[in-house]
């Protein structure tokens, strides 16, 4: 008899990361933050020693933290069930956040969000 695999849900972070707000806001950033360096090449160079540091100082603290990480993998996975559970809440209550940074900028123009959800049939509260 053949197994069935089932497909683990999805991290939280990968949830986030591919929402059309968080993921175009992110282009935008990295092309800005791109476009920064090659403008200026001593704050380029500086840049760049900062990102080798943080590479550097993120594979040591993953390194270490890696066996409390998988001591703790079933509490992860619950808590990840919980923060998939909120997420979906707030996608149904905020749509906004699947739609691209461009088009929630107009939303955001307005300088009055509750004003602008309202006016879309969204609301915060209930």
């Amino acid at each position: 008899m053949a197994s069935v695999a089932v497909d683990p849900q999805p991290s939280v972070v990968t949830r986030v990361v591919n929402l059309p707000l968080v993921s175009s806001t992110y282009d935008l950033m990295s092309s800005a933050y791109v476009n920064t360096k090659d403008q200026y090449p001593y704050l380029k160079s500086v840049c760049e020693m900062a990102e080798k540091g943080v590479k550097t100082i993120t594979s040591v603290a993953l390194t270490s933290a890696l066996p409390i990480i998988q001591k703790l993998e079933p509490q992860i996975a619950i808590a990840n069930t919980y923060a998939c559970k909120g997420l979906d809440r707030m996608e149904e209550r905020l749509p906004i956040l699947n739609q691209p940074s461009t088009q929630a900028n107009t939303c955001f123009s307005n300088l009055d969000l509750d004003v602008c959800l309202k006016e879309n049939g969204h609301f915060l509260t209930s």
